[in-house]
């Protein structure tokens, strides 16, 4: 098992019941009482817990983790941090992401937006193929240099750094971002409802996914079921500004499965499942 798997199993157990143990843990995740202890020390540092003696305990973001929170005044005030969102449903997000790399072809320039679904594309991106990354997120640049292939050409847009979330934002990144015309843009957001359309929980990177959106030939929202009937703080775009959603097989409710297909067939969006 990966680290981010069992730090995304970490706080699922945290999540349902406030405290974990260093020996349950190791004995329910196969692993040593070290390697625990050393991802519990790193989730610590990330702000998703607090360390205890043999343990951990929940602390204020464990306890709003996942789209179950309704956006109060925590989450308004405070953006839910990178390492937090690249925890939560790992499994679908990678499922999706697989999906959506299929559509990335030989010479194309896309963006790719700084949400924890679309970094994952990164890992599905055949070697072979010569494309041009423009981001405003420092992480998709890290985790695309390590990759070291020569056939990735990165594109980082100017602006202020946002250590919380590993992003660029301000006045310098929309401005920088007015240079490219991306084939494609991979983004995701906080909710999609028939009402408020597309929402998001960051108001610093929202202005940068309109624009790229607005330039793109296609723009691919990678959502998983999570995302659905779940309203953000802060309005990102109408229907008619994406051509697919790219998401998991869900069970969901007749109501919501109905607002699916509504928003699908009325602004002619491709609906494509991992």
């Amino acid at each position: 098992m990966y680290s981010h798997e069992r730090k995304a199993k970490i706080i699922d157990l945290l999540k349902a019941q406030s405290s974990v143990s260093v020996n349950i843990l190791a004995d329910m995740l196969h692993t040593s009482k070290e390697t625990i202890r050393r991802d519990l020390k790193e989730l610590e540092s990330e702000g998703l817990l607090t360390r205890t003696h043999g343990g951990a305990i929940t602390n204020g973001n464990s306890r709003s983790v996942g789209a179950s929170a309704k956006y109060g005044d925590t989450i308004l005030n405070n953006e839910y941090p990178f390492a937090l969102r690249h925890v939560r449903n790992i499994p679908e997000k990678k499922k999706i992401a697989q999906k959506a790399a299929a559509f990335i072809e030989n010479r194309d320039t896309i963006f790719i937006d700084n949400s924890s679904t679309t970094l994952f594309l990164l890992d599905y991106i055949p070697r072979e193929v010569h494309l041009t990354i423009i981001t405003n997120s420092i992480k998709v640049l890290l985790e695309a240099a390590k990759l070291g292939n020569p056939n990735l050409s990165l594109i980082s847009l100017a602006g202020f750094y946002n250590c919380n979330n590993y992003s660029v934002y301000g006045t310098r990144t929309i401005k920088s971002a007015e240079d490219f015309f991306p084939n494609k843009s991979f983004i995701s957001c906080t909710g999609v409802t028939l009402e408020n359309r597309l929402t998001d929980i960051s108001l610093n990177e929202v202005d940068t996914k309109k624009a790229l959106m607005s330039k793109s030939k296609e723009t691919y929202l990678l959502a998983d079921h999570t995302k659905f009937e779940i309203n953000g703080p802060f309005y990102l775009s109408d229907f008619d500004a994406i051509d697919y959603i790219v998401t998991d097989k869900y069970d969901y409710t007749p109501q919501t499965g109905s607002n699916i297909r509504t928003i699908t067939s009325k602004n002619n969006i491709k609906i494509i499942t991992s």
